[in-house]
């Protein structure tokens, strides 16, 4: 084999390489599952969807759900969960492939949302802990 031939073999080696380790992406695959959050601006209304071959399909049914004036999509996700926790002053979202990894960035995001001055006033136990509102994940989450 000629050494243009050897080196042309060796790129298309290492793309087929990457390739089996990143895989193929998720967003537009088959059979992914959309779910979304809706939010008004006091985040006193919500509307969440669930299990949606596409993504706009999950934000409408997300939106025609939170049904009220000036909701927003403020989260989407496919193939996972989106966890939603709350304290005596917050509420955080977060999502992951997984309940646990969505509820775990849930309590993440809400500490980190919790202003350090209440932290130290109140102690962590009662604000940053949070507990699970509510936890959606598609049908093929992880």
């Amino acid at each position: 084999m000629s050494f243009m031939g050897k080196v042309g073999f060796a790129v298309a080696a290492s793309v087929l390489a990457a390739g089996s380790v990143l895989g193929p992406g998720t967003a537009n695959a088959a059979g992914d599952q959309w779910g979304a959050m809706a939010v008004d601006g006091d985040w006193t209304n919500f509307g969440r969807s669930v299990d949606y071959p596409t993504r706009a399909e999950a934000e409408a049914a997300a939106m025609d759900q939170c049904a009220a004036d000036g909701c927003f999509i403020e989260v989407t996700w496919a193939n996972g969960c989106l966890a939603l926790v709350d304290n005596e002053e917050f509420i955080a979202w977060g999502k992951g492939s997984t309940r646990a990894e969505a509820e775990r960035e849930a309590h993440l995001a809400l500490t980190e949302g919790t202003p350090q001055h209440l932290l130290v006033n109140l102690g962590s136990s009662q604000l940053a802990g949070g507990r699970v509102i509510d936890t959606l994940c598609t049908s093929n989450a992880g």
